[in-house]
């Protein structure tokens, strides 16, 4: 609960600024994914949704946030965690589906009033209820996914501080079949999305043009298309782009993005073949080097 009483001298809690690993998502959003708020990433299967929060909850430990993360799919791994940037002596890890539970063992972090945290929820898709275990029948109760997900988002909301959380959410892609044709959907009710301050969905691409491989066919890059379906910090709504995911290194190609931008806002000039910046020159996309000032500099250009 927050009370700020102006005639007092009270002042309204400040949220800040924790940057995504993508160049063009952080440009859409006003610099990244603000405190105090709650952040949903769902999409198709291995476009790197828990690569995304990962990398974003690294960049939050560097500002002073300590990662509280539950796994409801049991899928956590220190090696893919310490890969994506985090620091795994300094994480907290909860694996339950169940909300009670989970309530239970996260409640001490949630009201904390001296310590930062990041939450991540991966995924909210398999959160229920007890009583889905509790009673038999209780499997089949129409709509339990969806009354369970909005009894603990409410709760959860209610912790929500600008200055002391930040809370990241997954969620599964769902097919609706009910219409003429099939519609991609997050799996998760309305109160879910009312509750949400920016959703993001993201699409991986499955075109051989889109993605590189290994001599022994392994995939080592691929285009994910990002599209903010809904966001409360910047009228971006509908805003898209995209980034290049390198699954085995659990990162995100943030130079290509950055070149791709930069030729698509005419900062670096295409003639042809040819790609220019100030004094520097390239035959051809894939021989586009950048020095880290030139980097910084594209950086301040696109932001600004």
């Amino acid at each position: 609960m927050l009370v700020v009483d102006k005639r007092k001298g009270d002042q309204m809690p400040v949220h800040e600024v924790i940057p995504t690993p993508s160049v063009g998502l952080n440009r859409a959003l006003g610099g990244g994914l603000n405190s105090g708020a709650t952040h949903l990433f769902w999409g198709t299967p291995s476009v790197g949704k828990t690569t995304m929060c990962f990398r974003i909850i690294a960049e939050a430990q560097k500002m002073g946030y300590r990662p509280v993360i539950v796994d409801s799919e049991s899928s956590y791994n220190d090696e893919y965690a310490k890969k994506c940037g985090i620091n795994i002596d300094d994480v907290v890890i909860v694996q339950s589906t169940v909300v009670e539970d989970i309530m239970k063992n996260i409640i001490t972090y949630l009201s904390d009033d001296k310590e930062k945290h990041i939450f991540l929820f991966d995924s909210l898709s398999n959160i229920v209820k007890e009583e889905f275990y509790d009673k038999p029948e209780s499997g089949k109760a129409m709509g339990l996914s969806a009354r369970s997900q909005g009894y603990f988002l409410q709760k959860l909301v209610n912790y929500l501080h600008k200055e002391r959380n930040i809370m990241l959410f997954v969620a599964h892609q769902t097919v609706d079949l009910s219409g003429m044709y099939a519609i991609t959907k997050a799996k998760m009710g309305n109160t879910v999305h009312h509750n949400m301050s920016n959703i993001v969905k993201l699409f991986l691409s499955m075109s051989k043009a889109e993605m590189e491989r290994e001599g022994n066919n392994m995939i080592t890059s691929q285009k994910a298309t990002w599209t903010v379906e809904k966001t409360k910090q910047c009228p971006t709504i509908g805003s898209t782009g995209y980034y290049y995911v390198l699954p085995q290194l659990g990162q995100i190609d943030t130079k290509r993005e950055l070149i791709d931008i930069a030729i698509e806002m005419d900062i670096i000039q295409r003639k042809g073949a040819w790609y220019t910046y100030k004094e520097s020159r390239w035959n051809g996309l894939s021989s586009i080097e950048l020095s880290t000032k030139e980097v910084n500099e594209l950086e301040k250009a696109i932001k600004a």
